[in-house]
């Protein structure tokens, strides 16, 4: 008889997670408060929980394969990367803007040892995402206090000098990433949040994705960089003369308005993206 299993994952893929509703498997009601979600089929069950824990229960065999197709680590490999992180100097980096149509894009590299990290996440450092900005100003004094100027770095990118760059986005961005890695000089690792096209030529230095849940280092980078992101939208706001949005989705408006005040657009916003051309082009 097959015996059942209960995998408990952290960093799952909530696409790949997406994906097996094309197949066999089904969402089933939950009342437990702190459950998003549960996908089951004739062999297992998926439980995705508030906290970004996700479990597989079911038929080992097929457990195993579900765990294995969407990801993540499970409790004891988390274990084993606590243990293994614990002696090594890691530095850790993380970008904000990116994806947003006004500004440029901003690039934070934080090093820190076993001690220092300790103390990054006693004050409750974690994935820049997961913070309202109100609070990612007062964590972000906080973290450069604990590193010291020599343990950070921020590159930053104004919409101007994202223009002047002739190449695309991803060549950029890979520039910005090893530019302020190389800032803070060498490190048993070197961990970067996983983006499409990442190529980082350093030694020790790796990819992964959901690397701000998973790294201290790479949490404290997306934090710093959230803050000088917002500082660069709070700048724009000042500069244009309107609230000036964050992302891509609701900023239809807003290009129009930067349109009618007949402000320079290359000082705003990334031209090359598709939105910025319909309106400017």
């Amino acid at each position: 008889m097959m015996a059942n299993v209960w995998i408990s994952l952290t960093g799952a893929d909530d696409k790949k997670i997406e994906k097996l509703l094309v197949g066999e498997f089904k969402t089933i009601p939950t009342t437990n408060q702190y459950e998003t979600r549960r996908l089951k089929n004739e062999d297992v069950l998926i439980i995705q929980y508030t906290s970004g824990k996700t479990v597989v229960q079911g038929k080992e065999k097929y457990a195993q394969f579900i765990a294995d197709f969407i990801g993540g680590k499970a409790k004891e490999q988390e274990q084993k990367d606590k243990n293994a992180k614990d002696g090594k100097t890691i530095i850790g980096s993380d970008e904000t803007l990116k994806g947003d149509t006004f500004g440029g894009m901003v690039v934070a590299a934080v090093k820190a040892d076993k001690d220092t990290r300790q103390k990054l996440e006693d004050i409750g450092v974690k994935d820049s995402k997961k913070i309202t900005d109100k609070d990612i100003i007062t964590l972000a004094k906080n973290i450069k206090d604990i590193l010291g100027k020599d343990n950070y770095c921020i590159y930053e990118k104004t919409a101007e000098t994202y223009n002047q760059h002739t190449g695309n986005t991803t060549q950029l961005l890979n520039a910005m990433h090893t530019r302020a890695l190389k800032t803070l000089g060498n490190a048993d690792l070197i961990m970067i949040d996983q983006y499409p096209g990442a190529r980082i030529n350093l030694k020790n230095a790796k990819t992964e994705t959901k690397a701000e849940s998973n790294y201290t280092e790479v949490a404290a980078a997306s934090i710093l960089a959230r803050e000088r992101g917002l500082e660069q939208i709070d700048r724009l706001t000042e500069q244009a003369g309107f609230k000036v949005p964050k992302g891509s989705t609701h900023v239809k408006d807003a290009l129009k308005t930067l349109k009618e005040k007949g402000l320079e657009p290359k000082m705003f916003v990334k031209m090359n993206f598709r939105n910025v051309q319909k309106v400017f082009n």
